[in-house]
């Protein structure tokens, strides 16, 4: 407890000098620095959740889940490109990884000199992950050739490895299901697309990869097993959408921060705005959506803590569909959170000069990352239906 109090202290005092003076211009310029990566692993944030034999502190869940609320609050670009990182590219590999694969890939990752992504989305399979078209093909060598295009992509211009999700095609043709691989993306037959130009977060780059029967190893290179990707998709989206919710709230803890500045200094028929009732009720109303999303996030976390203590692993479904609700209820919480900041704002609000203008564009990503809101519904509805039938 007082190591993860004495971290939170730090890292709040990190953000304030290293990333808050910054994350304006790195949105304006449309790229985060590299050194960022690095920065974030020495002060302790990538190792949260990480074992302490690959640099880690073993910290948890839920010192991990306020660490990335601190972040959020300060650049949400920095919170999505990181979280794509050490998140999406190295918590599958802590859970399904070798040892020589967590040497070789997780462990330069975590120390902020080797940056990940993955690579799920294709141009015409998003929420539908069964529908997949990239091919992973084994020849007759073993060796295996990757072909096909992935796209929206944290990350894709500027990582070293991903983990990408193709079908597998093996040595006798036989089509052995969805598996992941880990790729170094520095391959002549490779290709990468330029960052897209997007509404929000866009110091965090997303874009394209483009596979030409680019050898990428063999057997070696498939992580947890053949044809488990899907399974450890899913796996890994639960991590996801809990990060997410994180994010959410905090970027509602920084509406709230920026609109009690900004309704105590702002005047209005000779009084500052927050005496006015109508300021003061959304003023209340965002404090409200802060709380109540704090309450479920935490409450969530508390439970994959304890699931992940005991190893329980009879309430995947279960699970899936309190994380899918959270996701769903925390961001909609968020947007409709900093709809209420930039309102308060007035004039100001819709100035890029405010913060919450930034915090407007951001948020938006939060119902569609990870899922789409209706995606989350559909996933709470099934299992609550599956329950009901046992």
């Amino acid at each position: 407890m007082d190591d993860w109090k004495e971290f939170i202290d730090s890292f709040r005092k990190f953000l304030e000098r290293e990333v808050e003076p910054f994350a304006h211009e790195w949105d304006e310029k449309g790229e985060l620095p590299r050194v960022i990566f690095k920065k974030l692993s020495d002060i302790g944030y990538f190792g949260l959740v990480a074992p302490e034999e690959y640099g880690g502190s073993n910290l948890g869940i839920i010192p991990s889940v306020q660490a990335m609320e601190l972040l959020s609050e300060f650049c949400g670009s920095t919170f999505f490109s990181a979280s794509a990182s050490f998140g999406l590219f190295g918590e599958p590999l802590k859970h399904f990884g070798s040892d020589i694969q967590k040497n070789e890939y997780y462990r330069p990752v975590l120390s902020g000199e080797k940056i990940g992504c993955m690579a799920i989305t294709e141009p015409q399979s998003g929420s539908d992950v069964s529908s997949i078209k990239t091919i992973a093909k084994q020849k007759k060598d073993l060796s295996i050739e990757l072909s096909g295009q992935k796209t929206y992509i944290t990350n894709s211009s500027i990582a070293d490895y991903a983990i990408v999700l193709a079908r597998f095609i093996n040595s006798e043709g036989i089509d052995k299901g969805l598996t992941h691989f880990i790729v170094n993306l520095d391959n002549p037959r490779i290709q990468r697309g330029r960052p897209m130009k997007k509404l929000g977060l866009r110091a965090s780059v997303t874009g394209e990869l483009f596979f030409d029967q680019a050898v990428i190893g063999n057997e070696e290179n498939i992580l947890g097993g053949i044809g488990k990707g899907f399974r450890q998709t899913m796996a890994t989206f639960n991590e996801e959408r809990l990060s997410i919710a994180a994010y959410s709230l905090g970027v509602l803890n920084a509406c709230l921060k920026e609109c009690i500045s900004f309704a105590s200094s702002r005047m209005s028929f000779g009084k500052p705005i927050y005496q006015h009732q109508a300021v003061a009720h959304m003023i209340a109303d965002l404090y409200t959506k802060v709380e109540s999303v704090r309450s479920f996030t935490y409450r969530i976390a508390n439970e994959m803590q304890t699931d992940q203590e005991k190893e329980r692993k009879d309430r995947d479904s279960e699970m899936g569909a309190k994380c899918s609700a959270l996701k769903l209820f925390a961001s909609t919480q968020a947007r409709e959170g900093v709809n209420l900041a930039v309102q308060i704002h007035g004039g100001a609000g819709y100035m890029e000069e405010y913060k919450v203008a930034r915090l407007y564009r951001d948020i938006r990503l939060a119902e569609i990352g990870g899922g789409t809101s209706e995606i989350q519904k559909s996933i709470i509805a099934g299992s609550i239906m599956k329950r009901s039938k046992k």
